[in-house]
């Protein structure tokens, strides 16, 4: 009896925080402070089609969009891709939904979160599975996938992320094993 009250008590925490993706910290389906800024990330998102792209193709389109020029435009909002590919420039929110639209994967995640423990402002990066294994695509920080395994505890900490499907809010990044793939 005492086992399956603790098994009980285990499914009614657990199920109020869903594993929004393998590989991402957990999280549950929310709104999140960045929604109302979120349509056009929205909007290419929920086009996304294809099938899973190589990870050659990926590491091409990453560096490409890491040649892209940083420029800061406008807070919170990232232009559409065609704009980011027009310009060939933009910030992280907008490199990496060009990325997203180029990749054409629509199990590719949205993230916004922090580069680095020690960042005073937000980021914006894409988290992508291939072959069973987690990568973080910055096209603004580093010109190649980043093994999501690599990475210390202090760095690309997931505070939300976005799929087709909707918003998640992830487990505070400072919670013990709230980091993924460690």
């Amino acid at each position: 009896m005492k086992r399956l009250i603790t098994s009980a008590l285990i499914l009614a925490l657990s199920s109020s925080f869903l594993l929004a993706a393998p590989g991402l910290p957990p999280a549950r389906p929310a709104s999140t402070p960045y929604d109302q800024y979120m349509g056009s990330v929205r909007q290419v998102l929920r086009k996304l089609n294809g099938s899973a792209p190589s990870y050659q193709k990926v590491a091409a389109l990453t560096k490409q969009g890491y040649n892209f020029r940083y420029v800061y435009d406008t807070p919170y909002v990232a232009p559409l891709p065609h704009v980011t590919a027009a310009k060939r420039a933009g910030d992280c929110k907008a490199k990496s939904l060009w990325l997203a639209h180029e990749m054409n994967d629509p199990s590719v995640r949205y993230v916004i979160g922090k580069a680095r423990r020690t960042s005073k402002i937000s980021h914006a990066w894409l988290m992508w599975q291939n072959n069973g294994k987690w990568w973080i695509l910055d096209p603004t920080n580093n010109p190649t996938p980043i093994p999501a395994a690599s990475v210390s505890r202090d760095e690309y900490l997931v505070f939300y992320s976005y799929d087709s499907k909707g918003s998640y809010r992830h487990k505070s990044p400072w919670s013990r094993g709230a980091v993924a793939d460690r």
